[in-house]
């Protein structure tokens, strides 16, 4: 893994910038879904008091939290059915695949939302299996941020659901499949701010 140095998170701009036209290329449609991700991540980590540097750094890595899926079969990630297991087993390999590709060029900070973003408090998610505690704080943000936005957008397999069902889902997953802390930074950005869903 690249060994972390002492530089700000606009130092990985230009690597940021190759990477994302990377996905350009690979399906812009998950590009403007991680864009997205990135905005509300950001607005999360800044409910939850996070330094403005790391904010910086969990804005970039909730960017790039989804670059591992250019290793699976687009027409797999776009099935209009239900994945059968296998599908499943292949789509859960991109979050070890994006971290494989990240950590090559950019700092554990950025790497760590690629890497577990689908870890779960309770120990149920992918691909280690970590609870809540080993869980970094920026993964647990871009988890909630990736869900609220896939949840509010239409996918091949669904329509999108509205606001209101997406928060009812977080909050009934708090604590279980999402982290406490960050879903009632959500709910409490909501009740102050409101948060336009894409």
């Amino acid at each position: 893994m690249l060994e972390e140095r002492a530089a700000s998170p606009e130092s990985f701009r230009p690597t940021v910038e190759a990477l994302v036209q990377a996905m350009v290329v690979w399906d812009d449609e998950n590009l403007r879904h991680c864009q997205r991700t990135a905005d509300y991540a950001t607005r999360l980590a800044e409910e939850l008091g996070v330094p403005a540097e790391e904010t910086a750094y969990i804005r970039l890595g909730s960017l790039l939290h989804d670059i591992g899926k250019i290793g699976v079969d687009l027409a797999l990630l776009k099935k209009p059915s239900a994945l059968t297991a296998d599908d499943l087993e292949r789509v859960r390999l991109h979050p070890a695949m994006g971290a494989s590709i990240l950590e090559r060029v950019l700092p554990a900070a950025i790497v760590e939302c690629a890497a577990a973003h689908h870890e779960q408090p309770d120990g149920r998610g992918y691909p280690r299996g970590l609870r809540e505690p080993e869980i970094p704080l920026s993964a647990m943000i871009c988890r909630v941020a990736d869900v609220l936005d896939s949840l509010t957008t239409d996918q091949t397999y669904r329509p999108a659901m509205s606001l209101d069902e997406a928060l009812a889902e977080l909050r009934d997953g708090a604590g279980s499949r999402y982290s406490a802390r960050v879903v009632d930074a959500l709910l409490a950005l909501m009740d102050r701010e409101g948060l336009e869903a894409a």
